[in-house]
């Protein structure tokens, strides 16, 4: 019955990791849009997004404190590309189009706060 145990909790405790800064990009505009659809954009823009050590975005609501575990951390409303989309709240064509532009931000500042994130691969 322990093995039953031990196969389970390892099973539960793995994620899968990110392969390449496209699969990154992919996931951060999943991220993105989710936190617009559930919070609205001026919550989105007030927020952090951070990169865990297995590449992936995380939304934190406000600042978190420095974690060790974190590969990068940007805080949303430091970034130019950012600052329309509060007022795009109510247009979905405009925030999928900014989506995009934040989305390329968001990898831009990753480039530059961790050199893990730019030896992954740029293509899945």
């Amino acid at each position: 019955m322990g093995w039953i145990a031990r196969w389970f909790t390892a099973r539960r405790g793995r994620r899968a990791a990110m392969r390449s800064q496209q699969a990154v990009a992919a996931r951060a505009a999943e991220v993105i849009e989710r936190v617009i659809f559930d919070m609205g954009a001026p919550r989105l823009v007030q927020g952090t997004v951070r990169l865990d050590p297995g590449f992936r975005p995380c939304f934190d609501s406000s600042m978190p404190a420095t974690t060790r575990h974190a590969l990068a951390s940007v805080q949303l409303a430091a970034l130019p590309e950012a600052a329309p989309l509060s007022r795009f709240d109510d247009d979905p064509a405009a925030l999928a189009s900014h989506t995009s532009t934040l989305v390329a931000a968001l990898l831009r500042e990753f480039r530059s706060q961790s050199p893990r994130f730019r030896a992954l691969r740029e293509q899945a």
